[in-house]
């Protein structure tokens, strides 16, 4: 055995380096005064996004404040996936086309980084997945079919996990979008029925699954039921998520309606 001191210092240094390339992606430790701070931050975030609907530059302030608890600790899985959530809010605002795209991709970067964190995160895993399924809609329809495989999997993978969590009942209304709505080449109406007829069951006031379920009936030809469920989801009192019903999932129902009498 070769015991020339910078051989084996060789050895200790290659060895160190593998240790520290392999080891895998862990959220920084927290103490207690850093976790209440932290859900300061988020709970200050969580409440200006439920207000964007009344003012869309909220998205903008919860951001700032999303930035305050990265800075605070900067490999936070819940962090990451929450900045997720408001890049993609605000790519749903953008203007133009070429800031959606930008705020889609960041989206997916900050997503990406939660699950690469935990690759078991619920939350990361919805928003990966829905950041695929988005940037796939925007894509050519080659690079596309490997996105929605891709988003598929973390949305199937969300789902699998903890079945109840309210971004599984989420990810299975994108599912159904992936086999219902062009230009996906995937069209399985069977599989979205059930998806759609899932997530409105496990959450009738989610107008998403709502007005998606009725798009389900409109491909089926089946209208009546389409009526139905767009009257039901326009009478929805309290919609869980109160900000996309008066943003999205109303006007689009609405608009169905209309087209459908």
């Amino acid at each position: 055995m070769n015991r020339n001191p910078y051989f084996i210092a060789s050895l200790m240094v290659a060895a160190l380096i593998i240790l520290v390339y392999c080891m895998p992606v862990c959220a920084d430790k927290l103490t207690p005064e850093k976790q209440n701070q932290l859900n300061d931050y988020y709970q200050q975030a969580w409440n200006l996004l439920g207000q964007m609907h009344k003012d869309v530059s909220n998205l903008d302030k919860a951001y700032a404040i999303y930035q305050k608890a990265l800075a605070l600790v900067p490999n936070n899985e819940t962090t990451f996936w929450k900045i997720a959530e408001i890049s993609f809010k605000k790519a749903q605002e953008a203007n133009d086309e070429t800031s959606a795209k930008q705020l889609y991709a960041q989206a997916f970067e900050n997503a990406k980084k939660a699950v690469d964190i935990n690759p078991n995160s619920v939350e990361a895993l919805y928003w990966k997945g829905t950041c695929e399924a988005k940037q796939a809609e925007l894509a050519g329809i080659f690079k596309a079919m490997g996105l929605v495989k891709k988003a598929k999997k973390d949305l199937n993978q969300c789902i699998a996990l903890e079945p109840n969590n309210r971004f599984a009942v989420l990810a299975r209304v994108i599912l159904a979008v992936l086999y219902t709505e062009p230009p996906w080449p995937l069209k399985d109406l069977g599989e979205a029925d059930r998806l759609t007829a899932k997530a409105v069951e496990m959450d009738p006031n989610l107008t998403l699954a709502s007005v998606k379920r009725a798009k389900v009936h409109i491909k089926n030809g089946d209208n009546a039921l389409a009526k139905k469920e767009l009257q039901r989801c326009l009478n929805i009192k309290n919609p869980t998520y109160a900000w996309d019903s008066e943003l999205y999932d109303w006007p689009e129902a609405k608009k169905l309606l209309n087209q459908l009498n």
